[in-house]
């Protein structure tokens, strides 16, 4: 019982060597299945864009009526609705997610044609280090980017002639 190794710490195993041919196929398959998950994410971006397209216009309509409504009401209340700039201020703000949200989505394409044509490794980590902040889609998405894009067989795909080491 004294010479068996303990159960609790067992010593690491080397890595076993991987052929460099399937090594290349496997590194191709991960890239073209991170380039498949940035075109995803980048249409359910896109689509998030219609969403607070809804939530502006509402606030839009929502301001335009009560700029027309008279600030006092003939039922013998005190009460007055809102200003419009209350609603106008909110429009705008959900406006502005609108145009952050296409951008977002755009660069998440782009990052995908990227991946494809093995170009711009830097800008992909950007944008799966924003990926990241989105749980858990994202977050898996970003972290397995991490782990192809660093890996020692990946990193010589995307040298482009005349770069340096």
């Amino acid at each position: 019982m004294a010479d068996s190794p303990s159960l609790g710490n067992p010593t690491p195993l080397p890595p076993t060597p991987v052929h460099p041919a399937i090594q290349a196929a496997l590194d191709a398959d991960h890239l073209r299945l991170l380039e498949i998950g940035f075109y995803i994410s980048g249409v359910v971006t896109a689509l998030r864009f219609f969403w607070f397209l809804f939530i502006a216009a509402f606030f839009a309509i929502a301001g335009f009526s009560a700029s027309f409504v008279p600030h006092t009401i003939t039922n013998g209340s005190s009460g007055s609705p809102p200003p419009a700039l209350f609603f106008f201020i909110f429009a705008g703000i959900f406006g502005t997610f609108i145009l952050l949200t296409l951008i977002f989505a755009g660069l998440e394409i782009y990052a995908g044609r990227c991946l494809k044509n093995r170009r711009y490794p830097v800008l992909i980590q950007v944008v799966a280090a924003f990926y990241c902040l989105s749980i858990p889609w994202g977050t898996a998405l970003g972290v397995f980017t991490f782990m192809v894009l660093n890996r020692p067989s990946v990193r010589p795909l995307f040298a482009r002639p005349g770069d340096l080491p």
